[in-house]
């Protein structure tokens, strides 16, 4: 099917732009040569010697009655481009606005500048983040289109850390299925990510995991305050609380010492000390596969009876 190049109409006055960063030049248009999925437009230009010249349909932009807004758009855009993420980043804020943040309220966009945000409803994302937007647009980049508020990359990534302060129960827990099922891959393998229909060996997949997964989830356990003031004032109370409870326990084994139970004072003690739970059991530790000339071999004598 042809290019409907009916909208370009020989006479009309456009905006060229030779890139998109490239200022607004006002031009006329003489001749239109439809293709298969462009067009090829003779257009005259007004300015600076009224040149002739033969432009691709895509480089015409708007019609010179409407280049004032455009142009204002497209200063907005190259104002909020000030930051590029990073691929652990994206794949960060990606698993965020995913799991926290309806399309409906605010979307991720990624052209013509990578990673924006446009926020659609102010009032349903300050119910989420629990925070006036206006404090975080008061921090960076940002302009309005008929969409909505675009954020620049800065503000994208404020956005989702804030997110993550705030639901980090449910960002924590995806992280904790995530390491469950990157463990259960790292021994096993399992599907490919990148080659459909293949399976990944546990090597591929413990690489792919130190590369890939591994950072991104220590980025949002950061985001989600382990390292902020208040997390630390939790753990401290925790560990207080654990000690005591420790102190405490041995007391009553004592007790039920004295009062001649010895066997279930033993009993206690040694689940006591044997079902601890340390921080190598409360996450999943995804270790690297090991080798066969590493597997733990054990040597078990069998009997057998001599035939006579």
């Amino acid at each position: 099917m042809a290019f409907d190049a009916s909208q370009y109409v020989v006479g009309d006055e456009w905006a060229y732009r030779l890139r998109d960063t490239a200022p607004s030049e006002r031009v006329r248009i003489k001749a239109v040569t439809p293709k298969k999925v462009t067009a090829s437009i003779e257009v005259e230009f007004l300015d600076g010697g009224r040149r002739v010249q033969t432009v691709p349909s895509t480089r015409l932009k708007v019609r010179w009655s409407d280049v004032e807004a455009y142009d204002a758009q497209q200063a907005g855009w190259q104002r909020i481009d000030d930051f590029e993420l990073d691929p652990v980043e994206r794949s960060a804020v990606y698993t965020v606005f995913s799991a926290l943040i309806p399309e409906d309220v605010a979307e991720l966009d990624w052209r013509p500048v990578e990673n924006a945000t446009v926020i659609k409803d102010r009032t349903r994302l300050k119910e989420i983040l629990r925070v006036p937007v206006e404090e975080i647009l008061a921090k960076v980049q940002w302009f309005t289109t008929g969409e909505g508020t675009v954020v620049s990359p800065t503000g994208t990534v404020m956005i989702a850390e804030v997110a993550c302060r705030v639901h980090s129960p449910s960002i924590l827990e995806h992280v904790i299925e995530e390491e469950v099922e990157a463990r259960h891959k790292c021994k096993h393998g399992g599907p490919h990510p990148i080659r459909k229909g293949e399976q990944s060996s546990p090597e591929w997949e413990y690489r792919w995991y130190r590369k890939h997964v591994r950072p991104e989830h220590e980025l949002l356990r950061q985001w989600c305050g382990h390292r902020a003031v208040a997390a630390h004032e939790r753990l401290t109370a925790a560990e207080a609380e654990n000690h005591r409870l420790d102190l405490l326990v041995v007391q009553l084994i004592k007790a039920l010492d004295l009062a001649g139970e010895t066997a279930r004072a033993e009993q206690f003690a040694e689940e006591h000390e044997r079902d601890r739970i340390t921080p190598y059991l409360a996450r999943p530790v995804v270790d690297r596969p090991l080798h066969w000339s590493e597997m733990p071999v054990r040597q078990v004598q069998v009997y057998r009876r001599r035939r006579w």
